[in-house]
């Protein structure tokens, strides 16, 4: 049984998306379960995020319909991720929301609950999902 230890999480930060049916979800493994890259720092998942939305805006001719916008957010993405600095590939992301192509969050990885939805109930609304220490499976 394979199983996140807590203290392997703690300091740690995943990179997570949401998904309209199956909620919060992170890097997995051939059988479909969590298997997060976790990252030592905030900026280093966020390095990771920004260098992921490039290259699948590079691999999305349609991301936005005009195609000079999307060589020019291409081209201003490029020269940040060779600068490194990641204040301004946060700004990047403040000031063009579309860069963030596959709209991707960090999150402390053992604050991180897979599956994570809002559930509205006669009684209100709950939170289902599976914080990934209490993640166990084969």
């Amino acid at each position: 049984m394979k199983k996140f230890k807590k203290e392997d999480l703690i300091g740690k930060f995943v990179v997570g998306f949401d998904t309209m049916c199956q909620g919060h979800r992170c890097a997995i493994d051939e059988n479909e379960q969590p298997d997060p890259n976790l990252y030592d720092s905030y900026d280093e998942a966020f390095k990771e995020l920004f260098i992921d939305a490039y290259y699948s805006i590079e691999g999305n001719e349609e991301h936005l319909e005009d195609e000079d916008a999307r060589d020019k957010m291409m081209s201003e993405m490029k020269v940040l991720i060779k600068e490194g600095d990641i204040e301004k590939m946060k700004a990047y992301f403040e000031k063009e929301p579309d860069a963030n192509y596959n709209e991707e969050f960090i999150q402390e990885a053992d604050q991180f609950i897979w599956g994570r939805q809002a559930m509205f109930t006669g009684n209100g609304v709950r939170i289902d999902g599976t914080k990934l220490e209490d993640f166990e499976y084969e």
